[in-house]
């Protein structure tokens, strides 16, 4: 049996124990997205539905998982672009504030009319600590596909959160994949800052910029998104957010650029006492809430 199948095999073993589960809590987001591509005449319309589940037993041990699709189509063209994630990951707190774990998760990418899919599984280590408010983490992993045969790849980085308090979250990440054969390797970086500030019971705002590098092609592509969300939960029975957001995304290819303008509507629906109310589908939940690869969590920002 490989690590990945059992680290993968560990995970799926706890998931009877969610009926013994003391906490639940996450969110899930449906999404849709108009993006204007410079100097294209044709948008590309996106449609998405992200998720996330944390799970607590009350014994140090706590279950996550998370799923996100985008489904996209370029006017005029026929055959749309799906892209999913999904990701598991087991973590045990000590208690004292240090917390380890371990991850799973699977990225692929397909197109109507195309037989088969383009698939990465990443899997790996991670570890925290939390103290007055902020948290600390870090995750080290490999990565394996059909068309990596043959070339080493390596995910790491580091992410922060900080509550300062009620209303305001802040948080960033430095993630790295690194690819390497025949002694020649390449980075991939992704480096990013977001967080939200709610004005009251209803209303909030949030925002996010990232930056990705890939150093042997001399690109790097930025993304920056803004936005606002209102609460219905205050004055409804029924708990859900509506968000709009205004996002960009810039690419610059040995002195080439080119851009992205999207607008993005969500509706959130967040259960539990530590759910995120930040949208699932926003740049600053990617930046929060980061994959442990660079590019899936790239393609999350932009999208």
């Amino acid at each position: 049996m490989t690590y990945a199948t059992s680290v993968a095999a560990a995970l799926l073993a706890a998931l009877p124990a969610i009926s013994h589960a003391q906490d639940f809590s996450g969110a899930v987001t449906l999404g849709y997205g108009d993006s204007d591509v410079s100097d294209v005449d044709q948008d590309i319309t996106t449609r998405t539905f992200d998720g996330r589940l944390d799970v607590g037993f009350g014994n140090g041990f706590s279950f996550g998982a998370r799923f996100d699709r985008i489904d996209g189509s370029l006017d005029g063209v026929s055959g749309d672009v799906t892209g999913d994630l999904f990701g598991l990951g087991l973590d045990y707190a000590f208690g004292n504030g240090f917390a380890v774990g371990a991850y799973w998760e699977d990225a692929s990418i397909s197109i109507d009319g195309v037989p088969g899919d383009v698939s990465a599984r990443s899997y790996g280590l991670s570890a925290s600590y939390e103290t007055a408010g902020m948290e600390f983490g870090g995750y080290y992993g490999d990565k394996s596909s059909d068309l990596l045969s043959g070339i080493d790849a390596e995910d790491y980085g580091l992410t922060f959160r900080y509550n300062a308090s009620e209303q305001f979250l802040l948080g960033g990440n430095f993630g790295r994949t690194n690819l390497s054969a025949g002694g020649t390797s390449v980075d991939l970086d992704m480096i990013g800052v977001a967080g939200s500030y709610a004005f009251s019971e209803q209303w909030a705002a949030f925002a996010g910029v990232s930056r990705t590098s890939v150093d042997l092609a001399d690109l790097d592509i930025t993304t920056m998104g803004l936005g606002v969300s209102y609460d219905f939960s205050a004055a409804t029975s029924f708990g859900g957010i509506a968000s709009l957001e205004l996002a960009r995304t810039e690419a610059d290819l040995g002195g080439g650029d080119g851009s992205i303008d999207t607008i993005r509507l969500g509706f959130t629906i967040p259960f539990g006492a530590n759910a995120s109310k930040v949208p699932l589908n926003s740049v600053a939940d990617s930046i929060l809430n980061p994959s442990h690869a660079v590019l899936s969590s790239t393609v999350l920002s932009a999208f």
